[in-house]
């Protein structure tokens, strides 16, 4: 069972209660000092939702290392804080390098279809005045000009869309990609509380994944996360023919995500054991760069975390879910992998 630590009581009284504070007595770690207060901080982590499992886990390492260490030094408070801070934006910074990384794409694509449309007002520049010169009556004449503007206006619109499209796809997979992830999530929770129907998020990562990139390469591994976006959307497909409504994106390296909207903790969790009893019973095939097959019967498996609103979160509902899910994808890959576990308050 994952629990959910979000308690209101006294956090000062919860952390000495499991020892800390006489730990830090014992090591001779001032009272009232800027050590403790720090320390206490990083400890107290772990009470908040609004962390990853990830990020809880790193910043009690560091509290281990600063009370093994014993160096209350100011150089040594100024790296701890900062290896604090690190740990707590971390996220924020994969958010904007893959916005910046979006962004680089998008302006390498709009720089293709300006240089594009460039050549095409040329040519309609030409053809206008060749219209105005062809001797033809006035009124055929505007017609013709009136249709060459509407035909590139029309292909710059079109622009407009696959730039916007572009913008929130996964290059790699097809996927939608983590920024139109959390647009959607944004505006499924805003339903889901509004219409008080139930919203579950499913944290999918690749087992082993590393492994296979040292084995295979990393243009192989790349083959590896198509395919597994190829098998999450097949899946998407047959519960929307039912009628459920499923939003699939790649969340980042071999992380992928999914956005169950109106179904319950168990319609997730059967959804999510599907997409892992589809990836695990999958046969990979290798290729080269021209299509021939290398190898073929490659295995992977997938660990799945599933997490659903829960009526008693207030607040930062949208990171609570995640983080939640994200949870229990931990938890799942801490107790043998190739499973699904659901997030339990």
């Amino acid at each position: 069972m994952i629990r959910n630590q979000s308690g209101h009581d006294d956090h000062h009284q919860h952390r000495c209660f499991d020892g800390i504070c006489e730990t830090m007595d014992r090591l001779g770690v001032p009272r009232n000092s800027k050590w403790r207060a720090l320390i206490l901080f990083m400890r107290s982590i772990r009470d908040y939702d609004i962390y990853s499992p990830e990020q809880k886990r790193l910043i009690q390492e560091l509290v281990v290392t600063v009370l093994k260490a014993g160096e209350l030094t100011e150089e040594r408070f100024s790296e701890m804080a900062r290896k604090t801070e690190e740990i707590l934006s971390a996220p924020w910074r994969e958010r904007l390098q893959a916005a910046l990384g979006d962004l680089s794409r998008a302006i390498g694509e709009s720089r293709g279809m300006m240089l594009k449309r460039k050549g095409e007002i040329q040519v309609l520049g030409t053809s206008t005045m060749e219209t105005v010169q062809s001797g033809k009556d006035i009124d055929q004449v505007l017609e013709d000009i009136r249709r060459g503007f509407q035909d590139v206006v029309r292909y710059m619109e079109e622009d407009v869309e696959n730039l916007s499209r572009l913008s929130l796809t996964d290059a790699l997979t097809g996927l939608h990609n983590r920024r139109a992830f959390e647009d959607a999530l944004t505006k499924g929770v805003h339903w889901a509380k509004a219409e008080d129907r139930p919203l579950c998020v499913l944290m999918a990562d690749v087992d082993h994944f590393k492994g296979f990139n040292d084995r295979h390469g990393h243009l192989v591994g790349d083959q590896a996360l198509g395919a597994v976006a190829s098998v999450i959307r097949e899946c998407q497909r047959q519960v929307e023919e039912r009628g459920d409504n499923v939003f699939s994106a790649r969340y980042g390296g071999e992380e992928f995500t999914l956005i169950a909207q109106d179904m319950t903790s168990k319609q997730a969790q059967a959804l999510a054991e599907h997409i892992r009893a589809r990836i695990e019973n999958y046969n990979f095939i290798i290729r080269d760069v021209d299509g021939e097959i290398l190898d073929s019967g490659i295995k992977l498996t997938i660990s799945l975390g599933v997490a659903c609103l829960d009526s008693a979160w207030k607040d930062s509902l949208e990171q609570r879910l995640v983080n939640a899910a994200d949870e229990a994808l931990y938890a799942a890959k801490q107790t043998g992998r190739n499973r699904v576990i659901v997030y339990e308050s």
